[in-house]
């Protein structure tokens, strides 16, 4: 796993990784058929439109790697419209005055060499340290203000030229603070699939998002927690999911966090751990060479951040200082 500190201006910080991974690893665009980069062509204008920041930090990538922008970009914004990609768990829990996050990403052992957990200070927005299997993208992470996001797959009915959960959790963990700011700023969005969004605050707002390109849903606890799998739970949203996942063990993933979740009288950063690393919860899928590439479990309340960065244990997992070094750095 990767594990890149970005600072300065949106331009600055692609102008440093790209300029690192062409330099390190010989770096190029991957190869992508014409239909999908039509297709993240046509998503172009949307993303200029949503988050014209993050334009420039592909333009900088870009320019790092001697690559054009508008195909990089491209690029990124077909990822999920033509494959499935991460299978994962993730739940949130309020224990009395902290809130305890914890999330598995699964997806085939292959992408394991592109993960990356990123620090990523751009000017006048909120820190974060977020994780991805590509660059620029996020899939996950948590801000300066212990707000929490994370995506999960979703097989929905249709896909379009939209914005991509990469695009959206960058956007949400720079410019929220709470979980109602993030759910304003997601619900008008044209998303290019379906996906399932995981928010919570440090003041224990929790709430799923169950988005597709026809509407979105916000589903929120029925107790003080709240979980989600790769599918739509909510009468509102199942009818735009067509399913066909079974061998990913959704279904199961699903009951096994309720049953843990019920069984739990005190959340703590270690129950967390537990719970990610239950066989019922963390795939190891070898036939299908498909499985838990990183695990996160935190507690919002005083972003105290731990990360596995393989298959999860309750030992494996290590303390994330990045974050605090930083805020730290900012008062001195």
């Amino acid at each position: 796993m990767y594990h890149p500190r970005l600072y300065g201006t949106f331009y600055e910080m692609g102008l440093k990784y790209g300029k690192l991974l062409y330099e390190k690893a010989g770096f190029q665009i991957p190869a992508m058929s014409v239909e999908k980069e039509n297709v993240g062509r046509q998503s172009y204008p949307l993303l200029k439109a949503f988050y014209p920041e993050v334009i420039e930090e592909i333009d900088g990538f870009a320019a790092g790697i001697q690559a054009d922008g508008e195909k990089l970009a491209a690029f990124l914004l077909s990822i999920g419209l033509f494959e499935q990609t991460g299978q994962c768990s993730v739940f949130a829990y309020k224990e009395k005055e902290q809130v305890f996050v914890g999330r598995n990403y699964d997806m085939l052992f292959a992408f394991k060499k592109f993960t990356e957990s990123s620090l990523i200070v751009p000017d006048n927005r909120f820190a974060a340290i977020t994780q991805s299997d590509v660059f620029i993208g996020r899939v996950d992470g948590i801000n300066e203000k212990g707000l929490f996001m994370a995506m999960s797959f979703v097989n929905g009915k249709a896909t379009q030229p939209g914005i991509n959960f990469y695009f959206i959790i960058r956007k949400v963990l720079e410019d929220c603070a709470t979980t109602q700011e993030a759910i304003d700023l997601l619900m008008p969005v044209e998303v290019s699939s379906a996906s399932n969004f995981m928010i919570a605050d440090r003041t224990g707002d929790l709430a799923v998002v169950e988005s597709a390109p026809e509407k979105k849903y916000v589903r929120r606890p029925e107790s003080h927690y709240i979980y989600m799998t790769n599918q739509f739970i909510s009468e509102e949203m199942k009818a735009l999911d067509i399913g066909g996942i079974a061998w990913s063990k959704s279904q199961e993933r699903y009951t096994g966090l309720t049953d843990r979740l019920e069984q739990v009288d005190r959340m703590t950063l270690a129950k967390a751990k537990a719970i990610l690393s239950d066989d019922c919860i963390c795939l190891n899928l070898k036939k299908q060479q498909f499985g838990t590439l990183w695990s996160v479990v935190a507690n919002l309340s005083d972003l105290t951040i731990e990360r596995a960065e393989s298959k999860p244990t309750t030992k494996n997992f290590k303390p994330e200082t990045r974050l605090a070094w930083w805020l730290n750095k900012q008062k001195s």
